[in-house]
């Protein structure tokens, strides 16, 4: 196994631990994944972990592109969408509230966790083992050919 593979493997699994991690804590229900038991985005990234893990056992590492943009893109999506609930919750809060003594303790009521930064990393490792160029051992050939083969 070369270096390239290696890191895409940790970024695979990265992702796959990821969709079962802590990743939104809410007051008195506790922490959420983003699996959600398979009603959430978090199916998406996990399928898209697998079929990470099954181009770079093949070292079809162009494959690599799509599955880490696509976490990227689930996961800036969730993140926004996380964003403006909370902000949309908070004016409802604060309006609600008023003057109440406790209004500031319900911007401490919900909060990212832990699996935003497990998912966000295993999406980077796989775009940067997709970019790497590791030399072969016979001839110096690129592991990576160019798109364009045309001009060979």
């Amino acid at each position: 196994m070369d270096k390239r593979q290696i890191f895409a493997i940790i970024g695979c699994f990265m992702l796959f631990v990821g969709v079962f991690a802590p990743f939104i804590s809410v007051p008195i229900l506790g922490s959420m994944n983003y699996f959600q038991n398979g009603k959430g985005d978090g199916t998406v990234v996990l399928m898209l972990a697998v079929t990470s893990l099954v181009a770079v056992l093949y070292r079809k590492y162009r494959w690599l592109w799509v599955t880490g943009l696509g976490g990227l893109g689930l996961l800036a999506f969730a993140f926004f969408k996380f964003q403006y609930r909370m902000s949309s919750m908070k004016a409802d809060i604060a309006k609600r509230l008023g003057r109440n003594p406790f209004h500031d303790l319900a911007d401490f009521a919900i909060q990212m966790e832990w699996g935003w930064a497990l998912l966000l990393a295993g999406s980077l490792m796989l775009l940067i083992a997709a970019g790497m160029n590791i030399k072969g051992a016979s001839g110096g050939q690129e592991s990576n050919p160019p798109l364009d083969s045309s001009h060979a």
